[in-house]
């Protein structure tokens, strides 16, 4: 779902990326109302929030790099980073969630690693592959 596998300029693809990425943020934001107005007035920060995931990871750095006029980014990096923002997104569900119904869980924090991981490799990968492709 979050990642192109179409082969396009780099402009249409990271213009298609931010346009997926937003319409992902869109429905975190009304998926987070919706629940929060069913949860009798109980709120969390981590469900309220859901949204900034996928606009600020996922729709912000496609918009920079459509503004720079870079080139396609790799399949693979993609594919790192946006597993590694919907990994972090669903940790931020799965805590509100459960911060909502008033417990938690130590496994929670497996979310928060493994989508930070994932993000790394993404940007590794990426900055890593950069001088190769450009030369």
């Amino acid at each position: 779902m979050f990642t192109l596998h179409k082969e396009r300029g780099g402009e249409s693809a990271h213009r298609e990326a931010a346009r997926r990425w937003l319409i992902f943020a869109v429905f975190c934001g009304v998926f987070s109302a919706i629940y929060e107005y069913f949860s009798h007035s109980v709120y969390s920060g981590y469900m309220i929030g859901l949204f900034l995931f996928p606009l600020l990871l996922g729709a912000l750095p496609a918009l920079i790099l459509n503004g720079r006029g870079r080139p396609a980014v790799p399949p693979a990096c993609r594919s790192l980073w946006s597993s590694g923002v919907a990994t972090l997104t669903a940790g931020s569900c799965m805590t509100g969630i459960l911060e909502i119904y008033g417990t938690g869980s130590g496994y929670l924090i497996v979310y928060w690693i493994a989508g930070l991981a994932l993000l790394a490799a993404g940007a590794a990968l990426y900055f890593l592959r950069r001088p190769a492709q450009a030369g």
